[in-house]
């Protein structure tokens, strides 16, 4: 209690060098605050973020193995049968079932694409007023014939294109444009889960496009040949509010283009269950289409379990595991990783810098305290307590201003995070349009599906949002202080203060209290 009282006179008596001290020491302790809280920002920023990600994955062919086995042994020659062959494999619905069964799996979704044209009196919807937009169907097969690509199968693919784009889901989880609130039914009802009865749902636009209602039936014809149909009961009608921006990210592609453009507008897209389609392909040759396999994970660490689990279940080699999510997930944190770094350097520097400002300060201050270390220790007061009594006084006052320096960074440190991560944001741009050679149109890029904020569809997007080519950045962070930020500051202001205070223990012990008395300079 003692040497409380001793610090505390030797502080008030000696203002002027114990507030050149909290100066330093309140500036240390700022700077420490700051970047301690952007680092710990930009982690629950991210952990947040990823808290609320459902992780899908989905297995696919490796192209980059694929090009590798076509490539060969000789230099220079290139098998595209062998890379067909390899492309065209795919995964059958049972070898994805059977994936399925991993335990970090909690569902499994799948769907059955079929593009067709339009049969009988059935018109695809097209706002366009090109006279080729009633050009008909079956031998157009666009992209087919311009690729080079055999029309059939390309892993489960059909590369002709119609007017149409018909998907068959395996459950009400699958039809995720429902779920998620962007798809509606306005008349009617949705079909059965699982029917195998040959219904559908059709678009509003469509429906009033062609006069169509709940209850009559449209035909579909195959792009491979038009006397090959099929016809679906219409059992409800949607309206899609995000047709408009789906159809602008397609491109706006017209007829003509693309093989057939009509089947991009996301009014042509029928929708039924994935047995009712399933059974309509398998009961002709002239159909096929393209099966989508999804697994829902959740979590990183369900991803992560599911490589390996996969591979446990009998993955075969050339076949990958991605996810569509991580991607847009780590390309949208990219900032906020740069500025946790740039923030990590400048902590270290703050930290060496601090700690030599303090241990030449106490060096001074010894020094200039010499003449009162020698009374001190002559009138009794052993060298152990002389330094205690030294590193009490700079503990008071690093305590004192470390809680001003850390409430002034807290108060400032959201601000100065937001700030820096819009600039880091703004120089990831600029990246972009080095990449590009000139400069990137940020109004161009769409934010991906299942990316936008369903709690308000039709508002439109803050000119605050970056955007990048997987989707909105992390833009801003709402907290930055919190325990363990306060606790870390306050350990590390403890140990350089401690730090510089042995500077002065060590000078303490050196000196002898005759020495000092017999010589006051």
């Amino acid at each position: 209690m003692q040497i409380l009282k001793y610090a505390w006179r030797n502080i008030t008596r000696n203002k002027g060098r114990s507030a050149l001290i909290g100066i330093i020491v309140v500036i240390i302790s700022l700077s420490l605050c700051i970047s301690l809280c952007i680092r710990q920002s930009s982690i629950d920023a991210k952990d947040d973020a990823l808290s609320k990600l459902t992780i899908t994955a989905q297995i696919s062919p490796d192209r980059a193995a694929a090009m590798e086995k076509a490539q060969g042994e000789d230099f220079g020659s290139f098998d595209k049968d062998k890379l067909k062959e390899f492309m065209n494999a795919g995964l059958s619905l049972e070898e994805m079932e059977t994936y399925a069964k991993a335990e970090s799996v909690q569902d499994f979704i799948y769907s059955l694409s079929v593009s067709a044209d339009g049969a009988g009196d059935l018109e695809a919807y097209n706002a366009s007023a090109d006279s080729d937009s009633d050009s008909s169907s079956g031998s157009d097969s666009g992209m087919s014939q311009e690729s080079g690509f055999d029309s059939g199968r390309m892993g489960n693919m059909s590369m002709n294109f119609g007017d149409f784009t018909v998907v068959g889901y395996s459950s009400d989880s699958a039809m995720t444009d429902f779920v998620d609130g962007n798809c509606t039914i306005t008349e009617g009802a949705m079909f059965e889960e699982n029917t195998e009865k040959k219904e559908c749902v059709i678009s509003d636009e469509l429906a009033a496009y062609n006069s169509l209602s709940v209850g009559d039936k449209i035909k579909l014809a195959s792009t491979e040949n038009e006397d090959t149909t099929f016809t679906l009961e219409i059992v409800g009608i949607y309206n899609n509010s995000q047709a408009s921006a789906q159809a602008s990210a397609m491109g706006g592609m017209g007829p003509g283009k693309m093989g057939r453009g009509r089947q991009t507008d996301p009014a042509n897209y029928v929708y039924t269950s994935y047995k009712a389609l399933n059974s309509i392909v398998e009961s002709s040759s002239d159909l096929s289409g393209v099966l989508n396999g999804s697994y829902i994970l959740g979590s990183v660490e369900s991803y992560e379990n599911f490589q390996k689990e996969a591979e446990e279940l009998g993955l075969p080699e050339g076949y990958i595991i991605s996810s569509n999510d991580i991607t847009q997930y780590e390309q949208s944190a990219r900032p906020l990783d740069n500025l946790a770094k740039f923030a990590g350097y400048f902590l270290v520097v703050v930290l060496v810098v601090g700690a030599l400002i303090l241990i030449v300060l106490n060096i001074f201050a010894t020094r200039e305290r010499k003449y009162e270390i020698g009374v001190l220790a002559a009138i009794g007061m052993k060298k152990k307590k002389v330094a205690q009594l030294f590193i009490t006084e700079i503990l008071i006052i690093t305590l004192a201003c470390t809680i001003v320096g850390g409430g002034i960074g807290a108060a400032v440190s959201v601000p100065v995070t937001n700030s820096l991560l819009e600039t880091q944001i703004e120089s990831q741009q600029n990246n972009m349009g080095a990449a590009f050679g000139r400069d990137f149109n940020l109004n161009s890029m769409q934010p991906p599906v299942g990316a936008t904020d369903n709690s308000d569809k039709q508002a439109a997007p803050d000119e605050s949002e970056k955007k990048g080519p997987m989707g909105m950045y992390i833009t801003e962070v709402s907290n930055a202080v919190n325990l363990g930020v306060l606790i870390k500051l306050l350990i590390s202001c403890v140990v350089l203060a401690l730090l510089a205070g042995m500077v002065s223990v060590f000078t303490i012990l050196r000196y002898e209290p005759i020495d000092i008395l017999s010589n006051r300079d």
